[in-house]
């Protein structure tokens, strides 16, 4: 009875010991990622919303084969061992929150895309990778909002780049990702 016991107290601690290596190498991200390395600012915990000395708002799109991926409400919101992430999301609009604690901070698309737990680079979004066949382009544009709270974006001032998650966002970016058949 007692071999028993003790084989069980093992198996069960050794379970322990394995899931806080998990929650561990996850630094507060999702369990199932494709992000690759966490940027800096992806680490960061802002807490909550006191102290803010910077706060401005992007809107992300992701679309793969002419499909939109939708960017779920609160990324970045009670992760593991974090309340609230220096980029995060409320809703599933797409608006990217960055709120910082000092002034000037320079936050690269890869920060969030990280905090989402999503690869995202000029190889591709998530799962998705450019081949021979593929391609994933980057478009930027502003937007501002009609007198009925509706984004507006004007397609006429639409560019391609290739900054990809290099680009620093700024206040009211609108930026196209696309995964596309060539």
């Amino acid at each position: 009875m007692k071999s028993d016991t003790l084989f069980w107290l093992m198996v069960t601690l050794g379970a322990l010991i394995a899931l806080a290596f998990v929650l561990g190498e996850s630094d507060g991200g999702p369990l199932s990622s494709t992000a690759d390395e966490r940027h800096q600012l992806a680490k960061e915990c802002l807490g909550g919303h006191d102290n803010l000395q910077d706060h401005y708002h992007a809107i992300v799109r992701v679309y793969v084969m002419d499909e939109e991926v939708p960017i779920p409400e609160d990324v970045g919101l009670n992760d593991e061992g974090c309340s609230m992430r220096q980029l995060h999301t409320h809703d599933d609009s797409g608006k990217v929150h960055l709120e910082f604690t000092r002034q000037g901070v320079q936050a690269p698309l890869e920060a969030f895309f990280d905090v989402w737990g999503k690869h995202m680079d000029e190889t591709g979004f998530d799962d998705h990778r450019v081949n021979e066949s593929t391609e994933f382009l980057m478009f930027l544009n502003t937007y501002s909002y009609d007198e009925d709270g509706n984004v507006m974006i004007d397609p006429n001032d639409r560019v391609q780049i290739d900054t990809y998650n290099d680009h620093i966002m700024e206040d009211r970016q609108y930026i196209e990702l696309i995964f596309r058949n060539k």
